[in-house]
């Protein structure tokens, strides 16, 4: 008898696969369990690695011992002619077959009961990138080897002018260069927040490399005096520092259009050979004025949009520009940013600041109908005025004209998360950390979304990225932190969370307007901090739509229903009510409130929900009417 054959008549292969199998159901219901009670990833690595073992383990005790009527025997002790391998055969048929069963029954349960049919709005399918692309997921650790070759990272250009004056102008030629460079769609280009992360920062290129996911980088420097402009530029390989094209322009400034020009296509040359890009002989540059007062204004206003500082300033040299080219699309479209960024930072009147923001996109728009930043601007201020139908037409639109426009991806995913589609969200969060992994802004919603689909050790891990990232902003972290914490039933990470915060002396002093400190020191002692909360004065406050979390964490729901009906009262309640703050697990019970349904009317959430679907917690009645509630209460 040969080995193969011996291998069959003791029943080594039958062993295996029903091993293999069963293995499998377990495997897969442990990842379930795992994730659902945020057991860390190690458990189910080891709980893999033993199953590995376990199954040599099987195929050897299969070989050497046989089950007889008697017990486990060696099988070199037992009789041919009394051998009962084809009684064991048989049973092992049947329990590889009842394991198919249930492994078949698991993957239908999975897919046609634990996995409910998304009732999101329905996305236009997007060029390069689609819902079922599985997002990225990031460490805070680094990437052991750098990104595709077919990525770079632009870095901020340095000022060697003699004044030291131009570092505006400088970041504005590197973002120029960086914008061209994205219209070649086989080029992976790392976003403008990650990409200046390095900016003075002496770090060696391998690891930035690493950590914007890239395996090209492209470093300079400009030098402005009087009319006279030089711009040096070198393009290296992340991973060895090779010198890959370097080159150094002494023009006029005037001619500031054509040498960014002049550097992306020697930059795609250098490329095009080695990577194959097969776009890289197109038309790059799309040059929108030839007034270069209005560009050098449009250059140090759009870095304080970056920077989110100085309001009226950013806007002065905004509409300076565009009241020098009036023809500027992409001035118009980033003065219509600004304007929609005031209407968060609290800078001018906050009806008014939309009303502008969206009248100078529809400008942009009107000039160039083909700028996708200009359809962004215009989804940002119709979202914020709760046009949300008209918002989501508008991202779909500037997702059409350039699907890596990563201002684009970040807010469609808020918009997203704010009318109650997580799932849908964190498409577009993952495709914008993924652009620009850098960017705590991407990193703390993408988190959020990934809590709210259950994916808890990711969200942390997102959340706490976020954490270190961030250079403004840590209020809007801590809060969702300790709502994440408490919401995951981890009241003392909730009081780390504050600690860490009121200790870092770069926090941020609107911080004490949200209760936190006090309330935090509260959480196990209800009543005290029921008779806190009745005792702030809510008809002042303004965030009253994020504080209904500790109403309903402290189970104080009829306070809560006097709560919602001041926001009721007020004029503008697009903050108020903004979903990303009642969404956590800890609010629920505020859903079935008469008060929480009347808030989703004002915020016309009801109409968008009728036009896209229902999110988990409301749902239809009839043509007029709908009714919300925790999401185990949907019919």
């Amino acid at each position: 008898m040969n080995f193969f054959e011996e291998l069959k008549r003791r029943n080594v292969f039958r062993v295996g696969i029903a091993y293999g199998v069963t293995a499998w159901i377990v495997l897969q219901v442990a990842d379930l369990v795992f994730e659902n009670i945020g057991a860390p990833d190690w458990m189910i690595k080891s709980l893999m690695f033993l199953v590995a073992l376990g199954f040599i383990a099987a195929l050897i005790i299969a070989w050497a011992y046989e089950l007889t009527p008697e017990g486990i025997k060696r099988e070199v002790d037992v009789d041919r002619d009394q051998s009962v391998t084809h009684h064991t055969a048989k049973k092992l048929d049947s329990i590889t077959l009842a394991a198919v069963i249930l492994l078949l029954g698991f993957m239908l349960v999975d897919r046609f009961v634990l996995e409910k049919p998304s009732t999101g709005p329905i996305i236009k399918s997007l060029p390069e990138r689609t819902p079922e692309q599985v997002p990225a997921q990031f460490n805070l650790e680094l990437d052991s080897t750098t990104g595709p070759e077919k990525s770079i990272a632009v870095l901020p250009f340095v000022d060697m002018s003699p004044e030291s004056d131009q570092a505006y102008f400088a970041d504005g030629i590197a973002e120029e260069i960086l914008n061209v460079l994205v219209k070649t769609h086989s080029l992976k280009v790392a976003g403008r927040t990650s990409s200046f992360q390095f900016r003075n920062r002496e770090e060696d290129l391998r690891l930035i490399g690493e950590q914007l996911g890239v395996a090209h980088i492209l470093e300079g420097s400009i030098r402005k005096a009087g009319n006279r402009l030089r711009i040096t530029a070198q393009l290296v390989k992340a991973q060895d520092g090779f010198h890959l094209w370097s080159e150094t322009y002494d023009r006029e400034l005037t001619d500031v259009f054509a040498i960014q020009d002049e550097i992306a296509r020697a930059i795609t040359d250098a490329l095009a050979v080695e990577l194959n890009l097969v776009d890289g002989k197109q038309s790059l540059a799309d040059v929108q004025t030839n007034n270069m007062e209005a560009y050098d204004r449009y250059l140090e206003g759009r870095a304080l949009v970056a920077s989110r500082s100085d309001f009226a300033r950013m806007i002065r040299l905004l509409e300076e520009a565009t009241e020098l080219d009036p023809e500027f699309a992409e001035g118009w479209a980033a003065l219509a940013q600004a304007w929609a960024l005031t209407f968060y930072y609290g800078q001018e009147e906050r009806s008014e600041a939309l009303r502008e923001a969206e009248r100078f996109a529809r400008r942009a728009i009107q000039l160039d109908p083909d700028l996708s930043d200009a359809h962004s601007a215009l989804g940002d201020s119709l979202r914020d005025q709760m046009l949300w139908s008209q918002a989501l037409e508008s991202y779909q639109r500037a997702l059409e004209l350039n699907p890596d426009n990563i201002e684009a991806h970040s807010q469609l995913g808020q918009m997203l998360l704010r009318a109650g589609f997580a799932d849908q969200a964190l498409v577009h969060g993952a495709a914008a950390v993924e652009l620009d992994p850098l960017s705590w802004v991407n990193q703390s919603f993408y988190g959020v979304a990934l809590f709210f689909i259950g994916s808890k050790v990711e969200a942390w891990r997102a959340i706490n990225k976020a954490e270190v990232l961030a250079d403004y902003g840590r209020s809007l972290i801590v809060r969702f932190k300790i709502r994440m914490a408490l919401s995951d039933g981890q009241p003392e990470m909730a009081r780390q969370s504050v600690k860490a915060y009121l200790e870092n002396p770069n926090n941020d002093s609107r911080f004490n307007e949200f209760h936190f400190d006090e309330l935090i020191e509260l959480i196990d002692q209800p009543k005290r901090a029921q008779a806190y909360l009745r005792s702030i004065d809510y008809q002042s406050s303004s965030s009253l739509g994020a504080d209904l979390f500790w109403l309903a964490y402290f189970d104080d729901l009829e306070l809560a229903d006097t709560w919602m009906r001041e926001i009721l009262d007020r004029n503008d309640v697009t903050d108020d009510v903004d979903l990303v703050w009642l969404q956590f697990p800890t609010v629920r019970p505020i859903f079935a409130r008469e008060e929480f349904k009347n808030l989703m009317k004002r915020s016309r959430l009801d109409t968008f929900w009728r036009d896209q679907g229902w999110p988990d917690f409301c749902w239809p009645v009839n043509e007029s009417d709908f009714a919300c509630g925790p999401p185990e209460q949907k019919p």
